[in-house]
């Protein structure tokens, strides 16, 4: 038989209506902060030189959240957002209820190609940087939990090239403790741009 009767802790909750204000709240505060650094993101886009294809910047921004990335409430905002059948170029930043924030370049099919001279050559770049490179076939796990993700200045260059390789696509990411809240946008705009540095070094013939 199901067991429906509420714990102290769980009573303490459903019996104010305080704790989801305060969760909503701060949800719509985390949103607000996506859409500053998008605006952020895309300032530095337009004082770059990143050769940008026309495409990977026509579907625009998207912000979207919600309450289930494994039991918890979620927000994610993609900027770049280029998602093809045949290539992807997109920069998610995912605020995860009780965990962190994360940026992920998930570059995938000709895209991937493209770059794939600029993301071996930039092996020591990424290491020092603290960047992660995804590790399962299953492109669409965001978290850092389960072996999804391993640092890259764990593995050696001849294991980096073979990662590089592996899928037909990749990706390269970075938590942030939820403690480092005031300077979020700070520290992803640089990820971001250590990033298109690498790739705009070895990116084009």
């Amino acid at each position: 038989m199901e067991n429906f009767y509420l714990s102290p802790e769980e009573a303490s909750i459903v019996y104010s209506p305080h704790f989801i204000q305060l969760k909503n709240s701060a949800m719509e505060k985390v949103m607000v902060m996506m859409g500053r650094l998008q605006e952020e993101l895309a300032e530095y886009d337009r004082g770059s030189d990143f050769p940008f294809e026309p495409e990977w910047l026509q579907q625009g921004p998207k912000i979207s959240k919600g309450e289930q990335y494994k039991q918890l409430p979620w927000v994610m905002l993609d900027y770049p957002r280029y998602f093809s059948k045949k290539a992807v170029f997109a920069f998610r930043t995912m605020f995860w209820w009780g965990h962190y924030f994360s940026c992920t370049l998930h570059l995938a099919g000709t895209v991937k190609e493209t770059f794939r001279e600029a993301l071996v050559d930039g092996y020591t770049k990424l290491a020092t940087a603290g960047f992660q490179v995804y590790q399962q076939e299953d492109p669409w796990e965001h978290d850092f939990e389960n072996g999804n993700y391993k640092f890259i200045g764990d593995v050696s260059f001849e294991d980096w090239k073979e990662m590089v390789d592996r899928y037909s696509f990749i990706k390269l990411a970075k938590p942030f403790a939820l403690e480092h809240w005031g300077g979020i946008i700070t520290e992803i705009v640089a990820a971001y741009a250590t990033l298109l540095s690498l790739l705009n070094n070895k990116g084009r013939a």
